[in-house]
């Protein structure tokens, strides 16, 4: 199905509509106030539109191995292409048009969210679009290349519009937050680098702007190890997400580039996703890890490590901004009118307050991964001190209640994945404190691990049921029980587990889709969640069950987008991506399952050659 491009520089990002409309755009960080709100409003919230005046239908394509979108109109008189990208190193979004036939720009910014509308100004052959009130700006250039020379630009600029006649033209838009003489030498700097284009731009398919930026990506995407399993393309195109979410400068990761895309439409199931969550982040890292790229995975370690409050709960907060510091609150956008109706719109998250046990073990566990598979000791000394707190605070604090991963509002209660990762904490904890030279600690640990075991034992096992179950003492299950056997709790042929798995698969699957659990605070769970499918298939590939792993595989990759992406969610019937988009947990789990099934497929076939 078409649904929208994803483009970042892994500062921010943007989404692309299949009509070749930029809807979403925040400048400059991935957590910064939008300028193209139309996404999450009307076209009275901003958006930035190229297109034919004839009415022609677009097709889009990623350049090959990059977060660079292609997008081409055919039509009987000719054909128009555009590449779009946000340029890496720079708050800038660029368009290269090469076209037959008449365009359309309209490029309508609203800063705040929409909120406030953009006052133009015309300066130095480019425009100026100040925010009102307050020190921000975008800069907008177009370097104009028609075939015609005795043809030009058709201006309209009270309505934002550009009529452009068959050519070559480089649209620039540069954000700046400065004073007025910064906003004019960036007009300058812009126009330097026009002038610098206009013989490539004539000589070349691509310009040198457009051909450093597929070059970032490629390059990076060609210092990964060769993957040769099933599903190439999505495995390429799910690492492309995970760096596209990754904050350059220090290496956070953010959970999705999007606010407030509903997980069911026309319910209030909808919340701001772009912060470095723990937990998300440790995922995301551990699957580059696996993918071979351990620079981009020990780079989210240590911005993490440097999260860490040495005097109370080491995270502070389950997610962080991109720089690390803490979210405050969270609030509604109300004159947004919400992705097809879904309200509130929101900016931040109040799940910043809550308690989440789960996550030092999630980001523990990740970090035992990078040190078992890399050997780097000089890193586990180095960090040693802001490790010895994480598992300590799990230590003493673990049987506590808490609002899980599913980050439940006002549910507080004993979770049994939440415990099962503080057994995780500890566990792998103690592996660290052997390989440090700590061998006392190491005990404490593990004898405290046992203790956590026996708890979940006692209290979250369902004998009635023969199943595990999400909370101490109750009755039903969710799909975090399937993690069980990945993180070494217990073998996957365990018969509690087995028994947690037929449950699982008598209450929360169908098809290839699962469920993360039936019911929350909010009501029914409207639509399956796409993670828990790669979790289902990651348990049954240890349990010997490939063809079931790969019916789920399958069956879910037919319901990617036409540029293939996933949502958090997907609509069962239609495959319509749902909740943030695109989501980096649905990504992630893509890749791990891909890297564990064609390991698995590898394995049995040395076993059948000795044979």
């Amino acid at each position: 199905m078409k649904y929208y491009g994803f483009l970042s520089n892994s500062h921010t990002a943007a989404l692309v509509g299949p009509d070749g409309s930029i809807d979403w755009l925040a400048f400059p960080r991935f957590d910064s106030p939008a300028v193209f709100s139309r996404l999450l409003g009307t076209e009275e919230n901003g958006y930035f539109r190229v297109y034919p005046i004839e009415p022609a239908e677009a097709s889009q394509a990623y350049v090959q191995d990059t977060n660079i979108l292609k997008t081409t109109w055919d039509t009987p008189k000719g054909k128009a292409v555009v590449h779009d990208y946000l340029t890496i190193g720079r708050p800038e979004l660029r368009r290269l048009i090469r076209t037959d036939i008449p365009l359309t720009v309209e490029f309508r910014p609203r800063f705040r969210y929409g909120l406030v509308q953009a006052a133009p100004q015309a300066v130095n052959g480019g425009v100026i679009f100040h925010n009102p009130v307050a020190r921000e700006a975008l800069v907008f250039v177009i370097n104009a290349h028609p075939h015609d020379s005795r043809q030009h630009v058709d201006v309209l600029l009270n309505h934002g519009e550009w009529r452009l006649p068959p050519g070559h033209y480089e649209i620039i838009t540069q954000y700046v937050a400065d004073d007025e003489d910064r906003l004019v030498e960036a007009v300058d700097a812009i126009e330097d680098q026009m002038l610098e284009l206009v013989e490539d731009m004539g000589a070349e398919p691509l310009n040198q702007a457009l051909r450093q930026n597929i070059a970032f990506w490629q390059q990076r995407m060609a210092r990964l190890p060769q993957y040769q399993g099933a599903h190439q393309d999505a495995y390429r195109r799910s690492l492309l997400v995970l760096y596209g979410l990754t904050y350059q400068t220090n290496g956070a990761i953010v959970a999705a580039p999007t606010t407030s895309l509903p997980e069911t439409v026309g319910e209030s199931r909808q919340w701001d996703y772009r912060f470095a969550w723990v937990r998300d982040g440790s995922y995301a890292a551990e699957a580059l890890l696996m993918a071979g790229d351990h620079v981009g995975s020990r780079r989210f370690l240590d911005f993490l490590l440097n999260c860490i409050d040495l005097q109370g709960k080491p995270f502070d907060a389950p997610f962080f901004h991109v720089d690390g510091t803490l979210i405050r609150g969270e609030h509604s956008l109300d004159w947004l009118s919400g992705y097809k109706e879904s309200i509130p719109v929101r900016e931040g998250n109040a799940a910043t307050r809550q308690v989440q046990l789960d996550i030092e073990g999630d980001f523990l566990w990740t970090v035992w991964r990078y040190y078992e598979l890399t050997n780097d000791l000089e890193f586990l000394n180095f960090y040693w001190q802001r490790l010895k707190v994480l598992v300590e605070w799990v230590r003493v604090n673990h049987h506590s209640k808490d609002a899980s991963l599913w980050e439940f509002r006002d549910q507080d209660d004993f979770y049994t994945h939440s415990q099962l990762m503080c057994w995780v904490a500890l566990t792998y904890g103690a592996n660290m404190a052997d390989a440090v030279g700590d061998p006392a600690l190491a005990g404490t640990w593990r004898a405290h691990k046992d203790k956590i075991r026996q708890l979940i034992d006692q209290n979250a096992y369902n004998s009635r049921l023969g199943s595990y179950t999400q909370a101490f003492g109750g009755e039903a299950v969710d799909a975090a029980l399937l993690v069980m056997p990945l993180y070494g709790y217990c073998l996957p042929d365990d018969p509690r587990f087995l028994g947690t798995l037929r449950e699982i698969e008598k209450q929360l699957v169908s098809g290839h889709w699962v469920y993360r659990y039936a019911t929350d605070m909010l009501g029914d769970a409207a639509h399956p969640f796409v993670l828990a499918t790669f979790w289902l298939a990651r348990v049954y590939i240890r349990l010997n069950r490939r063809e079931d792993a790969k019916h789920l595989l399958d069956g879910l990759l037919r319901y990617q987008t036409d540029l293939g992406l996933l949502g958090e969610h997907a609509d069962q019937k239609t495959g319509e991506p749902h909740g943030n988009f695109p989501q980096g947990f649905s990504h992630l789990g893509l890749v791990m399952t891909l890297i564990e099934l064609d390991q698995a497929e590898k394995s049995s076939k040395r076993e059948t050659t000795t044979a």
